[in-house]
């Protein structure tokens, strides 16, 4: 019992510690995304003035292609 009131107390500190983490504005942002099969999708990011082109599988991420922004 006494584990799980320390376990409780814990956690309590933790999302009170949580809450008061500030952070930065998101500088990635996804443009538009189109499901292309289960589990892969191609996804058009805007990230440092750029936009890419993502494929995302079960795998992972690739880089298909890159501009500038318009």
């Amino acid at each position: 019992m006494t584990a799980l009131a320390l376990a409780a107390d814990w956690f309590g500190g933790l999302k009170r510690r949580a809450a008061n983490l500030s952070f930065p504005a998101r500088h990635a942002q996804v443009v538009q995304a189109l499901q292309i099969g289960p589990g892969a999708r191609l996804l058009v990011v805007e990230f440092g003035g750029r936009r890419l082109l993502i494929g995302q599988s079960r795998a992972g991420l690739a880089t298909l292609g890159e501009e500038p922004t318009p």
